[in-house]
């Protein structure tokens, strides 16, 4: 509990499905609902958001990403919708 985690190695070798996996893993076995931060890069990010949906649909991804105005309203827009 409270540790943090980095997985990093060369493309190809299966972190999305690693990370996805664990994620999926924690949501389930543990109850543990996040907020999980994973920093990709954005020529990846696409990838990643279809992964999400395929392997663990039942997870809420919130991508942020853009300017300064663009984040904010991506999470104010996460926060109403979480009642805060």
């Amino acid at each position: 509990r409270n540790n943090s985690v980095i997985l990093a190695d060369e493309m190809g070798l299966g972190k999305t499905i690693q990370t996805i996996s664990f994620l999926s893993y924690l949501f389930h076995q543990h109850q543990l609902y996040g907020p999980f931060l994973v920093v990709v890069p954005l020529s990846t990010l696409t990838s990643w958001q279809r992964e999400f949906e395929v392997w663990a649909p039942e997870i809420n991804v919130v991508v942020y990403i853009g300017d300064l105005m663009s984040r904010n309203m991506v999470c104010n827009q996460k926060a109403k919708s979480m009642g805060l």
